[in-house]
C-alpha cells in the first residue's frame, strides 16, 4: 500500500533539519578504475559495467540541510547528458547510486519515494504503478535500518526491471517496467526534483 508521508525521517536531534533520499554503490563486472570522483569524502568509480554494457558517472550531488548532510548520489548512464528527460528515457542499463551519511530505517526512504511519486506524477501513472512500487517498497524495507557508508543501487535492467541491491547484495526479483523506474528517477533529475542543487550535480554530463 502507498503510503503518504512525504520525507524520511532522521534521527531525533536532526529531524527538524533533513529529509531524505536514497543511497548506494555496488561495483558490477569490472576491475576497479585508477580514477575516481569525489563528493564530501565519498568516492564514486568514474566508470563501471551493468548488464555487460560499460557506463559513465554523469554527476555526483549532495543531499543536505544546514551542515547536516544526508547522502551523496551518482547516476551512470551509457551516454552522458546534461538534459534529465534525456537520462530518464535513454536506452540501456543505468544506476542510480547513492551512498547514506545519516542512519535512518530503510523504511523512510520508502516513504520519500511514495511521497514524491504522489505529488508529482500524474493520477494515471501512479494507478499503473502502485502495485509495482509496493513490491519495490517491501523489498526497500526489509534492509531494515541503513546505516553511514551503507550503499544503496536503483538499477535499471533493460528486458527485466528495477533490480534493488544492498551493500552489493542483489535484493529480491527485478521489477518490472520502465514507467516505474522513470517516476523514481524523475525525484533527482525531473522537472520536481527532491533538491536542485542535487539535481544540478547529477546533470554535470560527465565526470
Amino acid at each position: 500500500m502507498l503510503h503518504t508521508a512525504r520525507t524520511w525521517t532522521i534521527p531525533r536531534l536532526a529531524r527538524p533539519l533533513i529529509c531524505a533520499g536514497l543511497v548506494g554503490a555496488m561495483w558490477v563486472g569490472a576491475a576497479p578504475l585508477a580514477h575516481a570522483a569525489s563528493l564530501e569524502g565519498q568516492q564514486f568509480d568514474n566508470r563501471l559495467t551493468l548488464e555487460g554494457k560499460p557506463l559513465v558517472l554523469n554527476g555526483l550531488g549532495l543531499r543536505g540541510v544546514a551542515w547536516l548532510k544526508g547522502f551523496v548520489a551518482g547516476v551512470y548512464v551509457g551516454a552522458p547528458s546534461k538534459d534529465g528527460a534525456q537520462l530518464v528515457s535513454q536506452a540501456g542499463p543505468k544506476r542510480l547510486r547513492l551512498r547514506i551519511m545519516v542512519s535512518a530505517s530503510a523504511h523512510e526512504l520508502t516513504k520519500s519515494l511514495v511521497g514524491r511519486i504522489e505529488d508529482h506524477e500524474p493520477a494515471e501513472l501512479q494507478a499503473r504503478v502502485k502495485p509495482r512500487m509496493d513490491q519495490l517498497g517491501a523489498q526497500i524495507d526489509g534492509l531494515g535500518k541503513l546505516k553511514v557508508g551503507d550503499n544503496v543501487d536503483l538499477d535499471w535492467l533493460p528486458g527485466k526491471g528495477t533490480q534493488l541491491s544492498h551493500n552489493g547484495k542483489v535484493i529480491g526479483q527485478a521489477v518490472p517496467g520502465d514507467d516505474l523506474y522513470g517516476a523514481v528517477l524523475r525525484i533527482f533529475v525531473g522537472d520536481h526534483p527532491v533538491d536542485r542543487r542535487l539535481k544540478a550535480g547529477l546533470l554535470a554530463g560527465g565526470v
